[in-house]
């Protein structure tokens, strides 16, 4: 598998466009031919990080927060020593930062899975549009038609794949000059019994599930529909959801030894009893406002500064602050479950062991 099939792979499970504007997820720096030897996943990109992708033979290095965030005028090896590093020893980069915390089953779906959050919607929704997909196929190739449209990326409802509607009926056409067709002659009408493939395909993944279905359709010109579904998309930024009620202080205990954090913050502490939480893993201050109104009993977030944290006890918003580095070092075990249930061997993927939060709690 080359550096391209992979990236292809990334967008996928989290399509780059849902990136936040301010981003730079997707490629870094790449040779799209190159072939992968092993890929090192890693939360964030330093010199160790890179020494230890060299150690282990690894040619791409996978992190969540990319190394360059806005545009890099020049390189040096005094300046930027990760970056001139890797670049000298042919390491592929690429980042999978706000795509995959946005993303539906994205790492705060996995974080609230470990906190056992029942998920009901996120803080903010980021809508990545639907269709509905409909071609009208000829009777026997039906099956190829619809494994084709299955194997681009249609019919993923929720927990469930390959779901479509069928409905067999009569399609009518007269060939007319400069056709070619597969079925019937020019000038003379035609009857012919089809079988309407009807299936749902994310906005990712409509251009390839055209492509799919014109490959293997046997007519020169397919006759089929796309219209888009107007609902309510469960990607975005963050999560809101319950969980079984504790007492706050005790809640707060439970996250911390869950995430084998160091040290937890927590802000506000009115003595209630905990039910609904929101979480952002990361830093998610830019969302107190959002979730103010969301009516949880406890917002947990990372990298809360002293003037938020008065802002929430004002509003009587009880927030855990959590280190940044607690929440997102998960990037790493979530995405490698992506990764290999998309069939990558874990053999090509290694999980960092020189992860480290820059803060040493004395």
């Amino acid at each position: 598998m080359n550096v391209t099939k992979f990236v292809s792979i990334l967008n996928d499970i989290a399509p780059f466009f849902l990136q936040e504007q301010y981003d730079n997820s997707g490629i870094q720096i790449v040779d799209l031919d190159a072939d992968i030897q092993k890929v090192l996943i890693s939360l964030d990109l330093t010199s160790d990080i890179v020494d230890e992708a060299i150690q282990n033979k690894a040619n791409v290095i996978l992190s969540h927060h990319p190394i360059m965030f806005s545009t890099v005028k020049n390189i040096t090896k005094q300046k930027n020593p990760a970056l001139f590093k890797a670049i000298v020893n042919n390491i592929n980069l690429v980042a999978m930062h706000t795509n995959f915390d946005l993303a539906e089953d994205g790492l705060n779906d996995y974080v609230g899975k470990l906190l056992g959050i029942k998920k009901i919607k996120p803080i903010k929704r980021r809508a990545e549009k639907t269709y509905k997909f409909a071609v009208y196929v000829p009777v026997d190739y039906a099956d190829k038609v619809r494994n084709a449209l299955f194997g681009a990326g249609a019919g993923k409802i929720g927990n469930y794949g390959e779901t479509s509607f069928n409905l067999q009926g009569s399609g009518t056409f007269t060939p007319l000059d400069g056709t070619d067709p597969f079925i019937g002659k020019k000038g003379k009408k035609e009857k012919v019994k089809e079988i309407k493939i009807e299936t749902v395909v994310f906005e990712r993944n409509i251009n390839s599930v055209l492509m799919a279905m014109k490959k293997v359709h046997p007519y020169e010109e397919p006759a089929y529909d796309i219209y888009e579904i107007i609902g309510r998309p469960s990607s975005g930024i963050g999560m809101v959801g319950e969980v079984k009620k504790q007492r706050l202080k005790d809640f707060a205990k439970f996250v911390k030894a869950k995430l084998d954090a160091k040290h937890v913050r927590l802000i506000g502490a009115k003595d209630v009893f905990v039910r609904r939480v929101a979480l952002c893993t990361g830093g998610g201050i830019s969302l107190l406002n959002e979730v103010q109104n969301l009516g949880v009993d406890i917002y947990i977030t990372g990298d809360i500064t002293h003037h938020a944290a008065l802002s929430a006890q004002e509003i009587g918003l009880n927030l855990l602050d959590v280190e940044h580095f607690d929440t997102e070092k998960f990037f790493v075990d979530a995405i490698y479950e992506h990764l290999v249930d998309r069939g990558i061997p874990g053999k090509v993927l290694l999980k960092s062991k020189k992860m480290q939060s820059p803060y040493t709690v004395l």
